[in-house]
């Protein structure tokens, strides 16, 4: 067997046996996914993700997708944008995750019980299990995050100039997945250069180039395709049915310096391995707690502008960040110290489940039956999936989780089509059916103003149901 040959066949049976640790690692989340799909529960991206994904398969034009943010997971659906496809992907994404997070491990002079315990923990996080379950998205730019993560560690503390291109590469990247990307890619650049001791400028701004400049070009990337086609060229930004922000809970933008220093606190709580590792970067390592302290600190920017960052993604960067930052010179004799925190992590992660969406995702798991909400939303999906196609006025920043449910986006004239506007005027000219939600998630949208409180002209109600109205054109 020639050198080459050998070589080949080792890198193809690190391929397999790495392939098969991820299979291994995702499936725990496959478990609990699937748990979750026999109890009817869909998340809010997942099914924002998949009527994005029906919208563009059923009309057969990408453009239509209304540019919607992120596009990297719309697309990922886009071959099989189903509640089971997203589950799938999400807990690929999350033994993807994993395995990463291992591999990190690997490196330290831990015990391999100790390892072993460090990584079951993170897998065992009620956070991780959610998101690595329900947020395909979320899950799929945390992967992202921490390869560029990674990469940025070896470029601050080994010099390597090819791991700075790659951080740089990655995070800009990321911003196709995540709307928090250019956040990292900016403390990433700010942060390099206390690591560099570079003491000319040209080295210091040639470091801000490498590790920013991708994210610029993605964004701008983004706003000129959107400029092309929708002639908006920052709507993704305020547009409630293009972001991801549709997934967020209204009261997760916290305005008052008190109720961000409460939040704060009770997050601080909820993260005590973030904070014990924090400790230990600043005994062994002080130089790198500033680039350690960036979760923390993008997501107290994040509120002081009046944004949101989700309890869930800041609980996940702090598990990651953590494990993934532990000093690599960290003695033997404290990996117990670590584990410790590590249970207690997920100890307190269990107990700040009950907040939001994983409030009603944890209760799904453990119900005998589905839910009232989940059995209404399959009721009108089924009904409304069997109507003509392009006969059903809705508008999918409010029905997004009944298309989702429907798995088809054919019935329905939605705001991406030319005649949405015209057709919520004189919707008797159009269509023959119109679904109204009663308490609009979010902004109100045109068609909840106009028809909310009353029914069109010439179009009387035929169903009712908690939070939603069906009206059919036509006489009682």
């Amino acid at each position: 067997m020639s050198l080459s040959t050998w070589k080949q066949a080792t890198a193809f049976r690190r391929i397999v046996w790495e392939g098969i640790a991820i299979s291994g690692l995702s499936l725990p989340f496959l478990i609990v996914g699937a748990a979750s799909l026999s109890s009817g529960f869909l998340s809010h991206e997942h099914a924002h993700l998949i009527e994005k994904a029906l919208l563009v398969r059923d009309r057969g034009r990408l453009e239509w997708i209304g540019f919607a943010y992120p596009p990297l997971p719309v697309l990922t659906l886009l071959p099989w944008p189903t509640p089971l496809a997203a589950m799938i992907l999400a807990s690929v994404s999350g033994g993807l995750l994993a395995w990463n997070v291992g591999r990190r491990l690997q490196f330290l002079a831990f015990p391999p019980w100790i390892r072993a315990g460090l990584l079951l923990s993170f897998v065992g996080m009620p956070t991780i299990l959610f998101l690595a379950t329900q947020r395909f998205g979320t899950t799929l730019a945390l992967v992202l995050f921490l390869w560029a993560w990674q990469a940025y560690l070896a470029f601050t503390r080994h010099g390597r100039t090819d791991a700075g291109f790659l951080a740089g590469l990655i995070i800009g990247f990321a911003f196709y997945a995540s709307f928090y990307a250019p956040a990292f890619a900016l403390a990433f650049a700010l942060a390099a250069p206390l690591f560099a001791h570079t003491r000319d400028p040209r080295h210091t701004l040639a470091i801000l180039m490498v590790l920013a400049f991708p994210t610029a070009m993605t964004i701008g990337a983004w706003i000129y395709l959107s400029w092309l086609f929708t002639e908006q060229p920052l709507a993704f930004l305020y547009d409630p049915g293009s972001s991801m922000l549709i997934a967020f809970r209204p009261d997760e933008a916290f305005i008052t310096p008190e109720a961000m220093a409460h939040e704060l606190v009770q997050r601080l709580l909820n993260t005590p391995l973030y904070l014990g590792v924090g400790v230990l970067i600043a005994r062994l390592q002080p130089r790198r707690l500033p680039a350690y302290l960036i979760p923390l600190l993008l997501m107290v920017g994040a509120w002081s502008m009046g944004g949101v960052f989700p309890r869930e993604l800041s609980v996940a960067l702090g598990a990651l960040f953590a494990l993934s930052g532990i000093p690599v010179r960290t003695p033997p004799r404290w990996g117990i110290l670590v584990l410790i925190l590590a249970l207690l992590q997920l100890g307190a992660d269990g107990f700040f489940i009950h907040y939001g969406e994983r409030e009603r995702w944890w209760a799904a798991l453990w119900a005998e039956k589905p839910s009232t909400a989940d059995t209404v939303e399959e009721e009108i999906a089924g009904r409304l999936a069997r109507l003509p196609c392009g006969s059903v006025l809705a508008d999918d920043r409010q029905a997004y989780r009944l298309i989702a449910r429907a798995g088809t986006a054919c019935p329905f004239v939605l705001p991406p089509d030319p005649i949405f506007q015209v057709a919520v005027s004189r919707p008797e000219r159009f269509v023959r059916w119109i679904i109204v939600a009663e308490s609009p998630r979010g902004p109100i949208g045109p068609l909840e103003a106009r028809y909310r409180l009353r029914a069109p002209p010439g179009f009387v109600l035929e169903a009712s149901w908690p939070g939603w109205y069906l009206y059919r054109r036509g006489e009682p």
